[in-house]
Parts: structure tokens; sequence; C-alpha cells
């Protein structure tokens, strides 16, 4: 058999096939390198959602046993501290700690802090949604839409909305028509955007991120017989600001000289006083029931996990708490700063 010989331009097309198919090849080879990158860096980043997850949990685990600790084991709702004493990190409002090879930090608010979501008037609610950088627009639309939710007709205010709106919604809902069972539960609520309730990371000039925190932080549903009044030693600089009669100044100066024993060191701190209808809306009693922002990351991970609880301390209950809100879908700008 003679042996097959190949003219020199068909040696050409066959190098030249053959380089084609290398190179092919090693695209195939560089694609499939590159899914398994990604594939890895997945399963790398849901382990370590995973871990954050379970970290975030000892972290409520902690602050709880320490506040249930430092709380009922003391006879008083006041402030337990001198003006010699340094306050803890608890009374500070941050907590942090480590476990399972990672880190937690728990913000820690008491509700008294808040303004109650049930029961605020109509210019307090306004006063909140421009002190959090609403729009005048979009504030008058969610304080009238708040009030339509929470009351029991289906009269609809000029800006606010009743059933009859969120039923032509895609998904259909009707309004509560009473009250509120969440602070969440006005992401329902006609004009309430996720950044409007939960705040917004921004960038600063010098290139920092900055988290301008919105309605989730200020607004609660648990405060009891003193829903119209708020602790002063606590409450945030939009939930000052929402008190008839508080102005800018007036609120970084309450800022400033916390921490308070009775409402006249309160006034005493203000020039001019206060009125006796401003003073009604402040307080510097405690209740039992925290609300904590839990951020958790674990080792050199990005990955974070925030949990929001709502816990009541309870000497009634053999492990002295009951959790009364969970939510595990919290953003994760929502959270501390790890």
């Amino acid at each position: 058999m003679r042996p097959i010989r190949w003219k020199p331009e068909e040696n050409g097309i066959v190098l030249i096939a053959l380089l084609w198919i290398f190179i092919a090849l090693a695209a195939i080879a560089l694609s499939f390198a590159r899914e398994s990158r990604v594939e890895s860096i997945a399963v790398l980043n849901a382990q370590s959602l995973d871990r954050a997850y379970y970290i975030a949990r000892a972290g409520v685990s902690e602050t709880v046993y320490r506040l249930a600790h430092e709380r009922l084991t003391t006879q008083t709702q006041q402030l337990g501290v001198t003006e010699e004493e340094e306050q803890t990190p608890l009374e500070l409002g941050t907590f942090t700690g480590e476990f399972g090879g990672g880190r937690y930090q728990v913000n820690i608010q008491d509700e008294s802090a808040r303004i109650d979501l049930n029961s605020a008037a109509e210019e307090r609610l306004r006063a909140l949604m421009l002190a959090v950088g609403i729009p005048e627009s979009d504030a008058d639309t969610i304080t009238d839409s708040i009030l339509d939710w929470r009351d029991t007709d289906d009269a609809a205010r000029m800006s606010g909305a009743e059933s009859d709106y969120y039923q032509s919604l895609e998904t259909p809902y009707s309004a509560r028509n009473g009250r509120m069972d969440a602070v969440e539960e006005l992401l329902l609520v006609y004009g309430v955007t996720p950044e409007y309730f939960y705040g917004v990371p921004e960038r600063s000039p010098d290139g920092s991120v900055a988290y301008k925190y919105g309605l989730s932080r200020c607004l609660t549903v648990y405060s009891g017989s003193n829903a119209n009044q708020v602790n002063v030693n606590y409450a945030p600089l939009p939930v000052l600001l929402s008190i008839p009669g508080i102005t800018p100044e007036n609120a970084e100066r309450i800022i400033a000289g916390r921490p308070y024993r009775t409402t006249a060191e309160v006034s005493d701190a203000i020039p001019g006083s206060l009125s006796a209808e401003t003073l009604g809306y402040i307080s510097t009693e405690l209740t039992d029931i925290y609300t904590l922002n839990v951020t958790a990351q674990a080792g050199n991970s990005r990955a974070r996990r925030v949990i929001r609880a709502v816990v009541r301390l309870d000497r009634g209950r053999p492990d002295y708490h009951q959790i009364l809100y969970w939510n595990e879908n919290v953003p994760d700008y929502e959270g501390g700063h790890l």
C-alpha cells in the first residue's frame, strides 16, 4: 500500500484546523475553570452566610443574657449610672463579641426611645417623616396613609389610601383598619419604600460610607402605657425632633447632656427650660422591651447576616425573656458596621 502524500497546501490547512481545535479546547477549558471558580466562590459565600447566621443568633442570645442579668438583678427601672461611673456597652447601646471564629455587633435600643406607631398624632408622624429626610410631599402621603391604615373607616384622606387602592394592586390586600402588629407592616402602607423604612447607605464627600437610618429605627408597637412619651436618654435625633417644642438646637443639647435621671434634669439642660407640653412627651424611664439589630460576619469573609429581634425581659419565664418579633431578612446596611 502506497503511503498518503499530502500536498503542501493541504498540510497548511490541516495545521490551521489543528490550531483552531486547540484554541476551541483552550476556550472550553478556560470557561470551565471560570465556572468552577464562580461556583466555588458561591459555595464559600453560602457557607460564610450560614456561619454568620449562627454567629448572629449567638449574638442575640449573649445580649439577652447580659440584659437580663443587668436589668432583672436591679430593683429600679431608672438609668443606674452616676456621673462618676462609665456607661456599660449595654447602656451605650452597642455590644460586640466573638463566636465560632467570627464576630458580631449588636445595636440595642430600648423601645421607650421610639414613637408609638399606633397612637402617634398626625403632626408628630409628619414631623418624624421630615426629620428622617423624607421629602415633604412624600411625608404628607405617608402620614395620611398611616392614619388611613390604622383607622376603622374606609374613607381615604387627601394624600392617603384605603382598601380600594390596595385591592387594585397586582397582589391585592386590604388596609389593616386597626392596630399594627409589627413596625415592618409599614412596608405595606402606600408611600413607604424600603429606602424610607430601612434607610440607605450614602457616600460622603471624603469617600466614606455613612448610614442614614430610616423609620425602622424610630417607631415601635411595643411602647405600652407610656405611648406618647420617649426616653430621651436613648431616642435618636429624628425622634427628639418630632417632640413638640424641641428645636434642632435643643435636640443636640439633649444628646450632648446624656444621661439624665429625671425630666427636670432635661429641662435644666435647655436654656429657658421646656414647656409643660413638651415635658409631657419625654421620659427617662426604661422598659423591659428591646430591639436588637445584630450584624455578624464569619472569619475574614465579607458576607454578613443581619437579624432584628424584639425581646421582652420577663422574670416569670425560665429563660427570663420572650421573643416578640424576629426578622432574618433585614438589609445588610441596616446592621452595624463590623
